[in-house]
């Protein structure tokens, strides 16, 4: 009994002391000053919106270099919110390492569409449904809506409904719809390898143009979107594979267990 009475003591006395050996270090690292400052961008899709000397130059714009001083919390804060704030970025990361360096990881945002509005605005839209701009850095190589699209860009606004309405955001519906629609394509490999162009009509409709140009696939609107894309599957294992690819100018997916096609 007394044994096992002095193991949890030593075992306490030991983790007061790492406890405070921890604490002092990372005090004597907070007072230490930067002697290098890194910044890993991070792109899960292949993008690369920015690179990592511009946000070091946006950076220390605002902040002066950080070479040389001690980077607090206020400081690290300020930084945080710099890079965190950068359209292109979907989160940040910023700490001090032990031996004193500044790190600063960058992750971009993985872009789903390209939009090109009625009033001949362009911006992506992420797999998140987030808005943001074009980059002259990289051109990403999405999915294409163009046609009946109003909304403008508006930086870091998100077209997905909200957790407290359920709906879209009034006058987002139609880009809500090209999520749901574009997301569907993007995670089948073969409609990602097929399609790229998603047109909408004044109707409120949609259109598709596939990579090769062989026909229109009228789809009609986003609803039964899985059943229409089986449906359209089938019919080209089975109806084209007889006529060939070229012989139909649209093909209509729209109605009920029918696909309607048109010279």
């Amino acid at each position: 009994m007394i044994k096992k009475l002095l193991y949890i003591l030593l075992s306490l006395a030991l983790a007061a002391g790492l406890a405070v050996l921890l604490g002092f270090a990372a005090s004597n690292n907070l007072q230490t000053p930067c002697h290098r400052f890194e910044i890993e961008v991070i792109s899960r899709s292949g993008n690369h919106f920015i690179r990592a000397e511009n946000i070091r130059q946006l950076a220390t714009g605002k902040l002066d270099t950080l070479e040389g001083k001690v980077v607090g919390p206020e400081l690290l804060g300020k930084l945080h919110g710099i890079v965190n704030n950068i359209p292109y970025v979907d989160k940040a990361s910023i700490y001090r390492t032990i031996n004193g360096e500044l790190k600063a990881e960058a992750t971009l945002r993985d872009p789903l569409l390209r939009i090109i509005n009625s009033n001949n605005q362009s911006y992506y839209i992420d797999t998140q449904g987030t808005m943001f701009p074009l980059s002259d850095e990289y051109t990403a190589r999405v999915m294409l809506a163009t046609g009946r699209i109003t909304t403008d860009y508006s930086p870091g606004f998100n077209v997905l409904p909200s957790k407290e309405t359920k709906e879209a955001s009034p006058g987002t519906e139609t880009l809500y719809d090209l999520v749901r629609l574009a997301t569907f394509i993007a995670g089948d490999d073969f409609w990602n390898a097929f399609i790229d162009h998603i047109v909408v009509l004044p109707n409120g409709k949609f259109e598709l143009t596939p990579k090769n140009g062989v026909h229109i696939i009228e789809f009609g609107e986003a609803t039964n979107i899985e059943k229409k894309f089986g449906k359209l599957r089938k019919f080209y294992a089975n109806g084209l594979s007889r006529t060939g690819w070229y012989h139909y100018n649209r093909v209509n997916v729209e109605f009920k267990q029918q696909v309607i096609c048109s010279r």
